[in-house]
């Protein structure tokens, strides 16, 4: 969610609170749509959530992904290569084990760690018998799917996070429908209260970051009685007066 995204939650998190202190001014015609923005609030504390929970874990998972690469590259292909470096020229073509440029891609890396798992079959007794563990090959085959695994769940990761975003920005298209409903009923029931009036337009408005007016939620009453009681100054472009 971003800052203005944020904002905007805000000032749906207000509406249901300030009608829950002036009952005397909703309708029960209201009491259904403000029902379903508290939905919508639930709903968006859901998304907001797996958002950053799978923000955390693509980073987590980054963070692990380097563990893995290190240790496929470094603690398994490593000593495999130099094993077989210093065989070559003694068992035919076990020169072929050799290890793949270290800034290739993850992808690439565990592909090359289960071709070198597989070549390495075939040289197995020599390579245990030069000092390499006798499950060497698992533990390659081990350290490879765990970093595809890693890989593999930061994609997850970002795939819940997107989905997490689009939900946000659906919830928000919903809830300033909702609360442009509720604007309408609640301005006409405070038409003859104008401290009422100013206190909710003053409300349902989505601020600036500096606290500044940005855009009002619901429906907008041009009326010079609304002008005058809705507490804000609004400056309108001299074409978009002259044209009035």
């Amino acid at each position: 969610m971003n800052a203005y995204q944020e904002r905007i939650f805000q000032s749906f998190r207000r509406v249901p609170g300030w009608c829950a202190a002036n009952p005397e001014y909703v309708t029960p015609s209201l009491e259904k749509q403000i029902e379903i923005l508290n939905g919508i609030l639930g709903r968006l504390w859901d998304h907001i959530t797996a958002q950053d929970t799978q923000r955390a874990q693509t980073l987590l998972i980054s963070k692990d992904e380097v563990e893995q690469r290190r240790e496929v590259l470094t603690h398994q292909m490593a000593p495999i290569a130099k094993v077989a470096g210093a065989l070559r020229g003694t068992v035919p073509g076990i020169a072929v084990l050799s290890l793949p440029k270290g800034n290739t891609s993850t992808p690439k890396l565990i592909a090359a760690a289960n071709a070198m798992a597989q070549t390495a079959e075939i040289y197995k007794e020599v390579l245990v018998e030069s000092g390499l563990p006798a499950d060497f090959i698992e533990q390659l085959k081990g350290a490879a799917a765990a970093l595809k695994a890693c890989i593999d769940g930061r994609g997850l990761a970002r795939a819940s996070r997107v989905a997490a975003t689009q939900g946000v920005g659906s919830e928000l298209a919903l809830g300033r429908r909702v609360v442009a409903i509720i604007d309408a009923v609640v301005t006409r029931e405070l038409r003859s209260n104008p401290s009422k009036l100013a206190e909710w337009e003053q409300l349902k408005r989505v601020t600036l970051k500096g606290g500044g007016v940005r855009v009002q939620l619901g429906l907008v009453d041009n009326s010079p009685k609304a002008a005058e009681t809705s507490g804000a100054v609004v400056t309108m472009p001299e074409t978009v007066v002259k044209a009035a």
